[in-house]
């Protein structure tokens, strides 16, 4: 894995790097010989130099749910795989009858009608009706209990749908998950037979994000909030952020209730994605740690479930820096680090204090006697 530059290493690999430049630019300044390197110029800029580690990911999506059927029956539809559902769209079917996603945490695991007891499952459904449209009076205001106006807008809604009127919604014709979802695998087929609590669709948020794997003993040099770049397999690049940890899954949970008719989910959550490990050099394996980071575009993401992106993530800045190419710096004595600072026609070796090294930008923050924003360097001409 090609990691950041840290400054004492990148002290010592620039020193034996610019020491064979050192030799072919010569520091008395005799006029280049056949066979020296040439030589260009580079103007020190002011800015922000940032150091990143750089670590290999996999795009992918967040949160995982299970969708289980809440009746027994026969599969009768199915969602194709990586199609997105909505709320107010149906899940699956089974004997006929749709399971319409609707958003909300509680699972759906009782019929839905006057005279049922109270409860925050009532006030899912009644936000989604709200939500998708069936309480054009504003009669409903969301809370536990199931009113008139509720009933009203259920009519509503099976009008809307061809459904018979009657106020009611069986067991299984709704499922609550957190909100739209991306079907990531079919755990039944059309035909099936299932029993009340059998999972039928994997799915996951419609929220891209890349799972990016960190050595362990990298893990606190990493915090929610630090900017990253992606590179993807085309070569473009994105930004992102650092979530945090990748939660670690321990396998979907949820509960299916038997009895009653209609069909449905009693889908419930398992979030995330499990920590992996990463071989090292020797055959040993090196641990690693499952970070979370998010895509400030999320289309950059599209058709690439899977696929292995690199992510820089930036660990350290420096602001208001003198940057300048890490291939100005020549071997100095005793260790220091000089660069060839050239003004009209002269040149002159300055010794530099160094900073902050970006090894993937190839530039390193420098100060000393007379270095300036705009002062020219000599670079070997690429």
């Amino acid at each position: 894995m090609s990691r950041a530059i840290i400054l004492g290493a990148a002290a010592v690999a620039v020193g034996v790097a610019a020491g064979g430049w050192a030799l072919g630019h010569g520091q008395g300044h005799a006029p280049a010989a056949s066979g020296t390197i040439p030589v260009a110029t580079a103007t020190v800029t002011l800015g922000t130099i940032t150091v990143s580690e750089d670590d290999q990911g996999t795009v992918g999506y967040a949160g995982s749910f299970t969708v289980y059927s809440a009746v027994a029956g026969t599969v009768t539809w199915l969602p194709a795989a990586d199609s997105v559902i909505r709320p107010g769209a149906r899940l699956f079917a089974v004997d006929g009858q749709d399971v319409v996603l609707m958003r909300g945490r509680t699972p759906a695991w009782r019929a839905f009608g006057p005279g049922m007891s109270d409860g925050p499952d009532v006030a899912e459904l009644q936000r989604n009706l709200v939500a998708l449209g069936y309480d054009p009076y504003h009669a409903i205001t969301p809370g536990d209990h199931f009113d008139w106006a509720t009933e009203a807008a259920i009519e509503r809604w099976q009008a809307a749908e061809g459904w018979i009127e009657n106020g009611l919604i069986a067991l299984g014709q709704v499922a609550f998950l957190p909100g739209p979802v991306r079907v990531a695998a079919l755990a039944a087929g059309p035909g099936a037979a299932v029993a009340a609590g059998t999972p039928v669709i994997t799915a996951t948020s419609t929220t891209a994000v890349v799972i990016v794997a960190v050595p362990t003993a990298e893990q606190s040099s990493v915090t929610a909030g630090q900017r990253v770049t992606i590179t993807l397999p085309d070569g473009g690049v994105t930004a992102g952020r650092v979530l945090g940890p990748a939660p670690v899954q321990t396998g979907a949970t949820g509960t299916g209730t038997g009895g009653g008719t209609g069909t449905g989910s009693g889908g419930n959550t398992g979030n995330g994605s499990g920590a992996g490990t990463g071989t090292g050099s020797g055959g040993s394996a090196q641990a690693t740690v499952s970070i979370l980071v998010a895509l400030d575009h999320q289309a950059a993401a599209d058709g690439l479930d899977g696929s292995p992106v690199q992510v820089a993530i930036a660990t350290q800045t420096q602001r208001d820096a003198l940057i300048t190419p890490i291939s100005a710096l020549l071997a100095g004595p005793g260790g220091s680090f000089q660069v060839t600072v050239v003004s009209g026609g002269t040149r002159r070796d300055v010794t530099v204090h160094t900073g902050l090294f970006d090894d993937i930008d190839g530039t390193v923050a420098i100060s000393g006697p007379g270095i300036a924003a705009g002062t020219q360097v000599e670079v070997p001409r690429s």
